[in-house]
């Protein structure tokens, strides 16, 4: 391959992608070797982006290629690693402006460059190197390993693009993704609203995004309830948590030591099994804090003659600087205010 010159990919290659011998698998396949990346991954991507098509145009954007690169993303991803992919030449002319993005001086130049994006070989390289970078920058963001999810979400929104929907699809899953993307969703209408102009919201975005990908998706965020999460993040049936003391698997407690410090004791049962000391005045006979069943008063210990809660012992005595040592009266005890 010339500087600035693409060599024709023959649409044959296209017609039966999964074949053994296709150049654009064998392609896509060199280019995952090339920069480390899954060539599953790599393969998946290239068949929801294009269809395995090299030469895919999208009508409402510069997307074009195996991977559907815009021109600002492919002439930043050749700038930074054309070089270590053997297309140094290229990236030589490429500039990076002071303000943001990149250019090329040389509208002829320019034009071979993004024409590159047609070529199976560079396609599939510029896309694992793409996805590498994601996946560092996603790893940083989120504190974890990305998923197959996640990267795909990344090449479609960029790695700030990306982080921002999964994070909202674990906090605020119902939220409209295009709120919080909206120059994504301009240029992704149909990803961001369905057939009927709906908004999608982020966590149905995300599984939108994620379904030709495979790999777990993040996690619900704690205390989201079940009714807004979406299925994609709701957890297999008999084996997750249903509630804060119940699972799928039996209904009652998580465990016999939740059952012992939550269930209701009653005055035998805590006499039997020497329970520790409560924390409350109970009026069910059970003993109150720094109290056990074994020293309760005998009205007490019995239930048929507890008293109510308002049954408080008599206030200390009176300080004698106040006038004796007569005990206050126990007002609360008749009721009076």
């Amino acid at each position: 391959m010339f500087l600035f010159t693409t060599s024709p990919t023959p649409r044959d290659a296209t017609r039966s992608p999964t074949a053994a011998a296709s150049p654009v698998v064998e392609a896509i396949r060199q280019g995952a070797e090339k920069t480390g990346t899954g060539f599953d991954y790599l393969l998946a991507t290239a068949r929801r982006e294009s269809s395995l098509d090299p030469g895919a145009k999208a009508a409402t954007s510069s997307a074009t290629g195996l991977f559907q690169f815009i021109e600002q993303t492919w002439l930043g991803i050749l700038k930074q690693d054309g070089p270590s992919l053997g297309l140094g030449a290229y990236a030589e002319a490429i500039t990076a402006k002071p303000q943001g993005g990149y250019a090329v001086s040389d509208p002829a130049a320019r034009q071979a460059i993004l024409d590159l994006r047609r070529d199976p070989e560079a396609s599939a390289a510029m896309a694992g190197a793409l996805t590498r970078r994601n996946r560092d920058a996603l790893g940083a963001e989120l504190g974890r390993e990305p998923t197959r999810g996640d990267l795909y979400a990344a090449h479609v929104l960029g790695a700030r693009g990306a982080a921002a929907l999964i994070r909202a699809a674990q906090f605020t899953p119902a939220r409209p993704a295009a709120t919080d993307l909206p120059e994504a969703a301009a240029a992704n209408r149909s990803l961001f609203y369905d057939k009927a102009g709906r908004p999608r919201g982020a966590a149905e975005l995300y599984a939108h995004l994620t379904a030709s990908q495979s790999g777990p998706p993040p996690a619900a965020a704690a205390g989201s309830s079940a009714a807004e999460a979406p299925t994609a993040f709701a957890p297999e049936a008999g084996t997750g948590l249903r509630s804060l003391f119940q699972t799928d698997a039996r209904r009652g407690p998580v465990s016999e030591g939740v059952a012992r410090l939550w269930q209701t004791r009653t005055p035998e049962a805590g006499a039997a099994s020497g329970a520790a000391p409560g924390y409350f005045p109970r009026s069910d006979g059970s003993a109150g804090r720094g109290e056990t069943a074994a020293t309760a008063s005998p009205a007490a210990a019995s239930p048929a003659t507890a008293a109510p809660l308002a049954v408080a012992p008599l206030p200390p005595a009176r300080p004698p600087e106040f006038g004796g040592t007569r005990p206050l009266p126990a007002l609360a005890r008749a009721g009076r205010p």
